[in-house]
């Protein structure tokens, strides 16, 4: 809520209640308290447009009060004023929270009274942090001590009386410092930020560890929006290195502070932790640049150039920071006593060069400052105490690793350059033995020697160059021996990988060569022959292997590569024994072929004359017994072999399959022959009881008696002419047929029969079938409409002719007549149907019972 909200007569008592919760911790610091007009204001400071050069600090003409040095007794003194300032005056006017604030340093981190070493956090100064309800900006200034961060940071607040600085050598600044009251400003977007100024205990002081400055420095990075380093005079190599020392550092230290995000309210974002843009600020800078280039390529170009001594190692600031800019500022006063303590100087005693060389730096950061962000979104004072407190918290948990000192270091680097050097002498006086060997396999044995000898040189080469550092001696030994072993084990793997690779080498040299030699055989072979050849050619190729690489037997890649060639060689001799195989087979197979062929040769009927049976056999069994006799001519080389047996076997099988294609043949002969017979006699036949031997009609008996007698005719004849094949299957099937052919003309001769008695009495079954079209439809069945048919029919062949025909013969005209008539199929056909076929069948039943 706001006082704007409440009536004039309950504002200051809100107030009272307002502050007095915070105190006890009610209410959050993060509330707002908003003057009636909503307005914030900026006491002691202006901020104006960027056109006004003057304006872009604080009001120059207000009058300068002359800065005490700002010690801890001094800080001390300063917390108990700003506690006292938490206690406000009930019945006085309300304030904003922003108005609240001290218009005074406040310090933020101290060092730890008695070590100099931890981070302590001044509590009761931090929680000024949460009186600011705005997006804020932090700008911190490091260095070394008295390089003039706290002047610096003075003139770009406009403050006459800022932070303490004074002419003593001794450290004025301890821990990190904030001025009370941040400094307001707009955004061109049009949104409002609080810019807070940090003032920083300064590098490289005695009796300062450089892990205690690493911390310092990590902090004030980390809380950043914008980081100044402050240089006097020149950018040298020292403080390159030193300041990429902090900041390598400090890149893992904010790696490392992840582990404290579960005191963050909502999940913990990396954008807190991102090394904002850096400023290089050389002070009291009277050189001139080199062809003119300006102070950012000055910097940029000896980022480039330097170099350690040791060489191949880029500083690589720009890869760290987000951006790297450079700014110089000539001196800011001409006379010593000035110069000595700039705190007696005064805006009119300051140089034209400084002023100008100032006011574009407060432009330059005014122009690009950002507020610091969380998830995209500007953090305001609140956040700011709590990444503070996370910050120190890491810190001093030990995120920050230990830097060893200048002697230590010294020291390590002498143990690092000895111990190279006994490496690079052992790795020598191996090359000796490698190059011995025309860097190929090495005995192991011979390896191993050699490796113990070098290193006993190596190691008392190292006792010389540390003489006199035991300690020292002691370690680099261990690393020396480490490194050995190490070494060591590479050789010796790859002195394995070569033995390995020699004996692989060989193994499949001696293979081929096996194998070249198996080619030089002319297959097949007798399998005694073979095992011969296969046993001597396996003896010479061990003896090879043994002869070219005996020397390597005490590595386990002899024996290996020994047991995969006698493996090897074992599958060679299988192909081989394999192709022997597959050519005796083909010989057998070719005397197989070859004695069918004389077989086929032996049993041919070019005459195409059916054999009898005494003949075909006759003829079989001679060409069978060829046939074996080229078989054992041509398969000589496998009488003793275990294929010969099973190939015989075939031959007899195919000599059976032949024979029973010869006979099948034979049989198709006497068949053709037999058929030609049967297709004679059959035609005689039909001559004997056509028309011109036959009358008709006749009667039934004389017509069955004629055609038994011309059957037996031709049966008798069939007999007579092929009685040389009657034991012939085909003479039997062949006299089926003739049977079947002599019926087929039988019922020929009976249906004409009928048809003969059919035109006798043509007359009366015309008449029938004008009494059937007429009376047809009183039937609605296919078996009444039929039975009235046949009566019809029967009733008028009793009349004339047919009157004393026998009863089954007029029976048969009719159902003939019927059959033949097309009218009546016609009318029959219609009368069919689903319900005239169950109405017919019942009719059909009655006819059977009752008759």
């Amino acid at each position: 809520f706001t006082a704007a909200t409440m009536p004039n007569p309950f504002r200051s008592t809100a107030a009272v209640l307002v502050f007095l919760s915070i105190s006890l911790g009610v209410l959050p610091l993060a509330s707002v308290w908003c003057t009636e007009d909503g307005g914030q204001t900026v006491q002691g400071s202006s901020m104006s447009s960027a056109s006004e050069t003057s304006s872009v600090h604080l009001d120059q003409s207000a009058p300068r009060l002359t800065p005490t040095p700002m010690s801890q007794e001094v800080a001390d003194s300063r917390d108990e004023q700003a506690g006292e300032a938490d206690s406000l005056d009930p019945t006085a006017e309300p304030l904003t929270y922003f108005e609240a604030l001290p218009d005074y340093p406040l310090q933020l981190i101290r060092p730890d009274p008695a070590h100099h070493r931890k981070l302590e956090i001044v509590a009761r100064n931090v929680k000024h942090l949460h009186y600011i309800d705005t997006a804020v900006a932090v700008v911190a200034v490091v260095g070394k001590f008295h390089s003039g961060k706290s002047f610096l940071l003075n003139q770009m607040m406009g403050k006459s009386e800022g932070f303490g600085i004074g002419p003593s050598v001794r450290p004025q600044t301890m821990g990190i410092w904030m001025w009370g009251k941040p400094m307001k400003m707009e955004l061109p977007s049009g949104q409002p930020l609080s810019i807070v100024f940090l003032d920083t205990e300064g590098f490289a002081a005695n009796n300062i560890s450089e892990t205690y400055d690493a911390k310092i420095f990590s902090v004030a990075t980390l809380l950043s929006s914008y980081l100044i380093y402050n240089s006097v005079k020149i950018i040298d190599q020292g403080d390159i290195d030193y300041l990429e020392l902090l900041a390598r550092r400090t890149q893992l230290f904010a790696l490392r502070s992840q582990i404290t995000k579960s005191r963050w309210f909502d999940e913990f974002n990396h954008d807190l932790l991102k090394f904002p843009p850096l400023v290089w600020v050389v002070q009291d800078f009277v050189q001139t640049t080199v062809d003119e280039e300006s102070p950012q390529e000055w910097l940029h170009r000896i980022m480039d150039t330097s170099s350690r001594e040791e060489g191949g190692y880029d500083i690589n600031l720009l890869g760290i920071f987000d951006t790297v800019d450079c700014h110089t500022l000539f001196l800011p006063a001409t006379k010593k006593i000035l110069l000595q303590d700039l705190s007696k100087a005064r805006e009119e005693d300051l140089t034209p060069e400084y002023k100008e060389e100032r006011d574009r730096l407060i432009a330059q950061l005014k122009a690009g400052i950002q507020p610091k962000e969380k998830n995209g979104k500007p953090i305001t004072g609140p956040e700011l105490a709590t990444l503070l407190e996370i910050l120190v918290t890491a810190a001093n948990e030990g995120s920050l690793a230990e830097i060893p000192g200048r002697w230590e270091v010294f020291i390590d680097q002498l143990k690092v350059s000895a111990l190279e050097d006994c490496l690079t002498f052992y790795e020598s006086d191996m090359s000796v033995l490698l190059r011995k060997h025309n860097h190929g396999a090495v005995n192991q044995s011979e390896l191993e020697f050699w490796h113990r000898s070098a290193t006993e040189k190596a190691s008392l080469l190292l006792k010389q160059l540390l003489f006199g550092l035991d300690a020292a001696i002691v370690e680099a030994l261990e690393g020396l021996e480490k490194s050995v072993e190490l070494n060591f084990e590479k050789t010796r793997d790859l002195n394995d990988k070569k033995i390995q690779l020699k004996c692989s080498e060989v193994q499949r040299r001696i293979e081929i060569e096996a194998e070249e030699e198996l080619q030089k055989l002319v297959f097949p072979l007798k399998t005694v022959d073979f095992e011969a050849a296969r046993s001597q050619i396996r003896e010479k190729s061990i003896a090879t292997y043994i002869n070219d690489v005996g020397h390597l037997r005490d590595n386990v890649a002899f024996q290996r590569h020994l047991d995969r060639l006698k493996n090897g060689l074992e599958y060679i001799f299988e192909a081989a024994r394999l192709k022997n195989k597959n050519a005796m087979e083909g010989l057998l197979k070719a005397a197989i072929e070859q004695a069918v062929e004389r077989f086929k040769e032996a049993s041919s009927n070019q005459n195409r004359i059916a054999r009898t049976t005494d003949v075909f056999n006759a003829v079989v069994e001679a060409a069978s017994s060829e046939a074996r006799k080229v078989f054992e001519e041509q398969s000589t080389l496998a009488h003793e072999e275990s294929l010969y047996r099973p190939f015989l076997g075939s031959l007899k099988t195919r000599l059976t399959e032949q024979t029973e294609e010869c006979r099948n043949e034979n049989m198709q002969l006497i068949k053709t022959v037999c058929q030609s017979q049967a297709i004679e006699l059959t035609g005689n036949f039909r001559h004997t009881t056509g028309p011109s031997k036959m009358v008709l009609p006749v009667n039934d008996t004389e017509l069955e008696s004629r055609l038994k007698a011309e059957k037996a005719t031709a049966f008798k004849a069939y007999a007579q002419t092929q009685e040389a094949f009657a034991d012939s299957p085909a003479f039997s099937e062949v006299k089926n047929y003739l049977a079947a052919e002599l019926e087929k003309i039988c019922e020929q001769r009976r249906d004409e029969n009928y048809q003969a008695y059919i035109k006798e009495v043509e007359v009366p079954l015309k008449t029938a079938m004008k009494l059937i079209m007429l009376s047809a439809d009183r039937y609605d069945t296919a078996f009444a409409v039929t039975q009235y048919m046949k009566e019809v029919c029967l009733l008028n062949l009793d009349e004339g002719k047919a009157k004393h025909w026998q009863k089954s013969l007029k029976q048969i005209i009719a159902q003939k007549f019927i059959d033949s008539s097309p009218e009546l199929q016609n009318i029959i056909r219609s009368k069919q149907g689903v319900w005239s076929t169950v109405k017919g069948f019942l009719q059909w039943l009655s006819w059977l019972i009752w008759g």
